[in-house]
């Protein structure tokens, strides 16, 4: 009894938690943590253990209790005790009421999945206003512990997860919204914690569903680790918890690996005229190169980097191979929630699909000027200069590219065409003449000539008289409208983000 009695007191509990924090960097000194503090066993030994920890780390805490209303009256109990609690030990304690089970109907999600939903939107908005409050960056702990890893590794294998599923709960992980999400208490078993709790007469409260084999994880905790303790194997926990290690092992290598390819090869996607955040494209050579282990990983990483983190299965992933292997352009690969993957002119492109995008604009341009094109959050700078002004002006500066965003053309030639210019999107019938050639071009066939990717010509800014286009912004002007050895007078134009 004295052995078992010593396996769980303070000083090697806290002293575990300690060791796991300091390994796994997951605090730094002088930092504010928002706890979740339901009351229960798990959360209430993190609150009072980082309590014991405060001055060592010279921490600030916060705690948010949330009333999911599941348990009528239990659930009015368990914010009291919470409440008490943080009132005994000063720290700051905020409680969101929902109602779940409503909220649960109403998205089509079950009960469980909502209280996770509500209870990081609690974390995230109490983060949030205390990093806004105080000017630095918060982190959120949450009191996952060493059966929690078991069980969610259990639950993931019945489920058929890859290898990286394996590596189970993270001890830090960074959520989308940047928030850290931290878990001090994954190297800390149940038994300690109730031991602990029970030492230091904490009398947390019990949610007696978490006794009921009603939810899988319950099954797991209750039926299946029971039996398979007195079946197979009494260590069981340590077992699938050391397989958990080995597994992120091997994540982290990959993860090395993948940051590299990363860094060398992926762009985000030009989008003409608009900055495009969540399109990202890869050289289909090298994806094609790469280990199917290490290339799944890769295709997961960019479709995760643009929003898409999760829902991607194993025929998702032979869609892609497939894609790759045949290589055509315009081919695509649908992901779940129209995310796709798509060939492009030797690029395999990560973007989301987007209804109704209809970006069509037209805008008479100012002489003189600054023309404003509000769809594209761009401006469109005009100067009319006579020869030895341009020369001055070029002189100063570098040459002006007709492929770049500005360029110089005769404005006598344009005065000629008595037409109004104006920028604007493609319409039917548009025609270049692009400089150094003769004959007339569909702007249809510039653009597959040029490789212009299909999703962005809609987009491309084109300077225009009538039908006729002298400048294709971005790309190439008109051989009608260049400058010669007897132009008098020239425009200059350039194209540039709205300041």
């Amino acid at each position: 009894m004295i052995l078992g009695k010593m396996c769980y007191n303070n000083s090697m509990v806290i002293n575990k938690v300690r060791n796991t924090i300091l390994h796994n960097n997951l605090i730094e000194k002088g930092e504010h943590i928002v706890m979740g503090l339901s009351g229960g066993p798990d959360s209430v030994c993190l609150f009072y253990i980082l309590n014991q920890l405060k001055e060592e780390f010279e921490l600030s805490l916060h705690a948010v209790h949330i009333n999911h209303q599941l348990r009528p009256g239990a659930a009015e109990e368990d914010q009291r005790y919470a409440e008490e609690l943080c009132h005994r030990f000063g720290v700051p304690c905020r409680v969101d009421v929902y109602d779940v089970n409503r909220i649960a109907k109403e998205k089509g999600i079950s009960s469980e999945d909502a209280g996770r939903q509500v209870r990081y939107q609690s974390f995230f908005e109490e983060a949030k206003s205390v990093s806004e409050k105080n000017g630095v960056p918060v982190k959120i702990a949450v009191a996952q512990n060493l059966n929690d890893q078991a069980e969610t590794l259990l639950m993931r294998i019945m489920r058929g997860t890859g290898t990286e599923g394996l590596a189970g709960i993270e001890y830090k992980r960074k959520d989308r919204s940047g928030a850290v999400i931290i878990r001090p208490l994954l190297d800390v078993s149940r038994a300690e914690i109730e031991a602990f709790c029970k030492e230091n007469n904490l009398n947390p409260r019990i949610d007696l569903t978490n006794l009921e084999p009603i939810y899988t994880r319950n099954k797991i905790r209750l039926e299946l680790l029971p039996y398979i303790q007195e079946n197979f194997n009494g260590n069981v926990m340590e077992a699938i918890n050391r397989l958990s290690r080995i597994a992120k092992e091997d994540k982290n290598f990959f993860s090395q690996r993948i940051e590299e390819l990363m860094f060398r090869h992926c762009e985000k996607i030009r989008s003409e005229g608009r900055d495009c955040a969540d399109s990202v494209s890869f050289p289909v050579e090298v994806l094609r190169e790469q280990h199917p282990a290490l290339r799944h990983r890769l295709i997961m990483k960019l479709f995760e980097s643009i929003g898409l983190d999760r829902d991607i299965s194993a025929i998702h992933l032979e869609q892609a191979d497939k894609l790759l292997l045949d290589g055509k352009t315009s081919s695509v690969a649908e992901f779940s929630s129209d995310y796709v993957m798509k060939i492009s002119y030797g690029s395999a492109e990560f973007y989301k699909k987007r209804d109704n995008w209809d970006e069509s604009f037209e805008y008479d341009i100012n002489m003189n000027g600054i023309t404003e094109i509000h769809e594209l959050n761009k401006e469109i700078g005009v100067r009319i200069l006579r020869r030895k002004e341009w020369e001055n002006v070029n002189s100063e500066r570098k040459t002006l590219d007709s492929t770049s965003f500005s360029c110089s053309m005769s404005y006598d030639e344009i005065q000629k065409s008595h037409c109004r210019l104006i920028l604007r999107t493609r319409r039917e019938g548009d025609y270049i003449v692009p400089l150094g050639m003769k004959g007339k071009k569909k702007l249809q066939d510039f653009f597959v000539d040029a490789k212009i990717k299909k999703e962005n010509r809609d987009r491309i800014p084109l300077l225009c008289l009538g039908s006729e286009i002298i400048w294709i912004v971005g790309y190439r002007i008109s051989e009608n409208y260049k400058i010669q050895n007897h132009t008098k007078h020239m425009i200059l134009l350039e194209f540039y983000s709205k300041k």
